[in-house]
């Protein structure tokens, strides 16, 4: 038997595209699985209107242009606006050259997912991959709206593994630590793919050669080849870690990651740690006397399972 469209879970995506958030959208759409009711966007890996405009190229190339995008945070709560554009390019996706895309946005990220949580309530899963500045927003203008939710899974920290945009924080809890910590407080049901599992899984360049030449074929070859170049400077093997597809694996299968209870919480005011997560895991300490909150971490995942699921959904002809 096929799998029956009826019993998709409903999603609202929130990414900053982003090369690995571009990847992201198209496992997300080319998932069965998943009903995805709109696409919001934060400033992160690029400005917010680089990135806005980005997701509705990357619908328009996948021919989705009935998805709607929502533009949220201009930058965040409360600290200075970072990029990440030294990885994805100053237009946020590599090298590709998308045209530009032949819609506007449909309106506010934030009003959207207050909207759509509070009328729907634990029905909707929301996917956060970037900056979780939409997130709090939403939290604050509406306190309890995240728990409506079904679950949140997020794209964010580092729990045992370094960082990767200081010794200990990763790039979405770094860009807006203050965010991460109101989201983990929250209340809601947060599901975290840290660093930890996200650094587990990669594209090579041995998967690239066999894409299809196809329009996503090529897009994906040309978006992900300043990274790669990046990478392959720095740890002598051309790869990129597929970070924010790893999160929309948690909503699709979570049968191919293993998954940890930590307490944890988030750094906000530090000079050198600003975004870490701070897991307490000192082994004489109850439940009832650590500091944080219990998270749910994907901290192991099946690589070659999620890699192949990856493919056959992005490029069907390419597996």
């Amino acid at each position: 038997m096929g799998f029956d469209p009826s019993d998709s879970r409903p999603v609202i995506l929130d990414a900053d595209p982003g090369v690995d958030d571009a990847l992201a959208i198209m496992l997300a759409l080319g998932s069965p699985e998943l009903d995805v009711l709109g696409i919001c966007t934060v400033s992160g890996n690029v400005p917010l209107d680089i990135g806005t405009g980005n997701a509705l190229k990357v619908l328009a190339l996948l021919g989705r242009d009935e998805v709607p995008v929502y533009p949220g945070a201009e930058g965040p709560l409360r600290k200075e606006a970072v990029y990440a554009t030294e990885v994805h390019g100053p237009g946020g996706l590599g090298d590709s050259a998308l045209p530009l895309p032949g819609r506007s946005p449909a309106g506010d990220a934030v009003s959207f997912m207050i909207e759509t949580l509070s009328t729907r309530p634990r029905e909707v899963t929301l996917i956060a991959v970037g900056p979780l500045t939409n997130l709090a927003l939403a939290e604050a203008q509406a306190p309890g709206v995240l728990k409506k939710a079904r679950e949140v899974c997020v794209m964010g920290g580092a729990v045992d593994e370094p960082g990767n945009v200081t010794p200990v924080a990763e790039f979405n809890f770094f860009a807006d630590p203050d965010a991460a910590r109101q989201v983990l407080r929250s209340g809601a049901s947060v599901t975290l793919a840290p660093l930890d599992v996200t650094h587990r899984v990669a594209l090579e360049a041995s998967h690239l050669a066999q894409l299809p030449a196809s329009p996503a074929g090529v897009f994906v070859r040309e978006a992900v080849r300043p990274a790669m170049d990046l990478i392959g400077r720095v740890q002598n093997r051309h790869r990129i870690y597929l970070h924010d597809p790893l999160a929309v694996g948690l909503a699709i299968d979570p049968s191919v990651f293993g998954f940890e209870t930590v307490f944890a919480d988030v750094e906000t005011e530090g000079i050198l740690t600003a975004g870490q997560v701070v897991a307490d895991r000192r082994s004489f300490s109850k439940d009832g006397n650590r500091k944080g909150l219990p998270v749910n971490c994907a901290m192991g995942v099946d690589a070659g399972r999620f890699l192949a699921l990856f493919l056959s959904r992005i490029l069907p002809s390419a597996v």
